[in-house]
């Protein structure tokens, strides 16, 4: 029986501290994100995971892409990303910079209909087993990770070449540039 399973049939409230993301998401009813001392958001582990409610939450929830943007149009959503222009499912606050965040299992390889579309060069695959995270650079050398399911009829670029990932407009997290501080270590990854 797992401690989750113990907790619901005993009926009883269990707090329990840990810097394990995947414990955390998995085990919990509620997640209480806290940084300094601060609680930076409070709720489910899918609305935590899915929609975080700050800069840092979206950062230090599981693995994910911010890009620099600039604010093309804020009413309609459009910004650009390394010279490209993609569309967030809302209204953008401001003006100016942006940071866009993406989780690598919302992007996929290849133009879908619909969606917004970056287009790149294919820096690494990377067999995880399950999944095939690839890495890709875009114009400006902004690093893209995005993940697919391996199975054994899956065609896969080779490295340096030429590709285009797609991502829904409700995909696109919006951060205030300043609040989103350096970008996260997926930058670095690209570097090699």
């Amino acid at each position: 029986m797992c401690s989750s399973d113990l907790q619901r049939q005993l009926g009883i409230t269990t707090v329990y501290v840990t810097h394990d993301q995947e414990e955390a998401l998995s085990l919990s009813d509620r997640v209480v994100v806290m940084s300094e001392g601060r609680i930076e958001q409070v709720g489910t582990p899918f609305e935590v995971y899915n929609f975080p409610t700050t800069a840092f939450v979206a950062r230090f929830v599981g693995t994910l892409n911010v890009v620099a943007a600039t604010v093309v149009d804020a009413s309609a959503g459009v910004v650009e990303v390394a010279g490209q222009r993609i569309r967030t499912a809302a209204a953008v606050p401001g003006s100016g910079s942006v940071a866009v965040a993406l989780r690598p299992e919302m992007v996929s390889l290849g133009e879908v209909a619909g969606h917004n579309s970056l287009a790149g060069t294919i820096r690494d695959v990377m067999f995880l087993g399950s999944t095939v995270r690839l890495r890709m650079r875009l114009a400006d050398g902004t690093p893209v990770l995005f993940d697919t399911f391996n199975n054994p009829h899956l065609a896969l670029p080779a490295r340096d070449d030429r590709g285009t990932v797609s991502f829904p407009t409700e995909a696109c997290l919006v951060l205030d540039r300043d609040a989103a501080g350096p970008l996260p270590d997926v930058v670095a990854l690209d570097e090699v």
